[in-house]
């Protein structure tokens, strides 16, 4: 068994691109070449079986010759099939090592540190690089998560069910996202560019379909929209076929990154490489992110924190006061108590806190922000199995941004809330807000909140109902996101059909 470590041979830490040297094909037993005997024609003795030349057996050795030969092309087939995948396995671990967004030596991560603390960073002389017409085909980077040919790749991402831990899954993304971006932007020969990409913001990643601890995928991500210092990447994740099987008409995963681009000397906003239309599909990839890009701003808009809520809203919150209102008790100051399908928002808080360590870092010397994503979604699944006293499944994670940057050694607080709960359609919401606590003033700022929606088919999923102002925001911030991502979601799937 070969295993290709987390960091490269240059110490650049890679996707887990894990294989296997030798063939996962099953062994098909082998073939009796004398068949099985014929039963014995009526009136025929039987010491007389043996003595007769009729063409059954003949014909009998033939088709066992015929099936040996039939399972000996299936398995070269297998096995050549086996090989191709291993090709492509490497040749995706050597693309991710050249632009990949994660530091992996002692050495770099001293030469970041001098780079940002340096007086004179910001007046290095440089050339700067002429811009790139680039293609939409000339980021695409695809990699592997081959959880069925390597045991130890499945043993690094199952949890205790059995099934394939998402948060692993969404620091890939993460990752891969990264890689996509700086392949857009280096230059005619696949150089790097003096650029350096962070993440904004995660528009959607969706979960279509369970993923298999028994499959093997395959993750193709790829830039759709370009601005001037940002650009979108969408990402697919889709099961690899069996040799001889269709592939899957719908990908497992799909998911929506905006990534930007900084100077990597000043800091300051940089600019990428325009993209290329070569069709009247890719135009319509390009109008489909836009009517995005256009809704997102829409939202951000009406946030909460600027305007109050709308007509709609406020009869929302004054339906909910009135079906809570009926179960006050007439004694002044006395608590309400809920009958069990409802449950109170400000009742189903989880907290953490981590300490971010440096190998958790990225090329900027802060916390990667697929690690953040991935303790978010561990702990709110911790949470929605509290809230449901079941298993809930992922569903997606709704539009969120990386407001401020997480510094090595930070502690960083997580504050999981069931903020929004559908019953009828058996799905919930999990708020999980991220706080770097200053131990020697006693403050915390916050950094972003990623909101999580789950399902729960076998369990209840009691509503929550807001008791506070705060909470009737919280609540009403759970729903637009709910909303809004299923907007977003019905675009995706308009892009996939392009």
């Amino acid at each position: 068994m070969r295993l290709l470590s987390r960091r490269s041979v240059a110490g650049t830490p890679t996707m887990p691109c894990h294989y296997s040297s030798k063939s996962s094909a099953t062994q098909l037993p082998a073939i009796d070449p004398q068949g099985t005997s014929a039963p014995l024609a009526k009136g025929v003795p039987p010491g007389a079986a043996g003595l007769k030349t009729s063409a059954g057996p003949i014909k009998k050795a033939l088709t066992a010759q015929e099936t040996a030969q039939a399972q000996a092309e299936h398995l070269k087939k297998v096995e050549e099939e086996h090989k191709r995948m291993l090709e492509k396995y490497a040749e995706s671990n050597g693309i991710l090592d050249r632009y990949s967004v994660m530091p992996g030596k002692c050495s770099d991560y001293v030469s970041i540190l001098q780079r940002i603390t340096s007086e004179n960073a910001s007046e290095v002389r440089r050339e700067k690089q002429p811009l790139v017409l680039k293609k939409i085909s000339d980021s695409f980077i695809e990699t592997f998560l081959p959880f069925k040919d390597n045991l130890s790749l499945r043993e690094e991402y199952v949890n205790y069910y059995g099934d394939i831990r998402l948060g692993k899954v969404l620091e890939d993304l993460d990752r891969l996202a990264g890689a996509v971006a700086y392949k857009h932007a280096s230059d005619a020969n696949g150089n790097l560019a003096p650029i350096v990409f962070v993440t904004a913001s995660v528009d959607r990643i969706d979960l279509k379909s369970t993923l298999s601890p028994n499959r093997n995928y395959r993750l193709v991500g790829t830039v759709t929209y370009v601005g001037f210092s940002s650009m979108e990447i969408h990402i697919q994740a889709q099961a690899v076929p069996e040799p001889g099987e269709p592939a899957d008409p719908e990908p497992n995963l799909v998911a929506r990154f905006t990534m930007v681009g900084r100077d990597k000397y000043t800091g300051k906003s940089s600019q990428v490489n325009p993209l290329l239309l070569e069709d009247e599909s890719q135009r319509r990839l390009v109008k489909v992110s836009e009517q995005i890009k256009e809704h997102k701003k829409a939202v951000a808009q009406s946030n909460l924190t600027k305007r109050p809520p709308s007509a709609e809203e406020r009869l929302v919150i004054h339906q909910l006061w009135l079906e809570t209102s009926k179960y006050q008790d007439s004694m002044y100051g006395s608590r309400v108590h809920l009958p069990p399908e409802m449950v109170w928002l400000d009742q189903t808080i989880m907290e953490s806190v981590t300490v971010c360590f440096p190998s958790e870092r990225n090329v900027h010397n802060k916390i990667f922000g697929g690690y953040l994503m991935r303790l978010a979604h561990e702990l709110s699944f911790a949470n929605g199995s509290v809230f449901t006293q079941s298993r809930p499944s992922y569903v997606s994670l709704d539009d969120f941004s990386f407001k401020k940057p997480v510094n090595i050694g930070s502690i960083l607080r997580l504050k999981s809330q069931v903020v929004y709960s559908e019953p009828e359609n058996k799905t919930f919401q999990v708020a999980v807000s991220a706080d770097v606590i200053d131990n020697m003033k006693s403050t915390a700022e916050r950094t972003n909140t990623f909101y999580f929606n789950f399902c729960c088919p076998g369990g209840a999923v009691r509503r929550v109902v807001p008791r506070s102002y705060e909470d009737m925001m919280k609540y009403l911030e759970g729903r637009r996101r709910a909303q809004t991502g299923k907007i977003i979601s019905k675009l995706q799937g308009e892009m996939q059909k392009q």
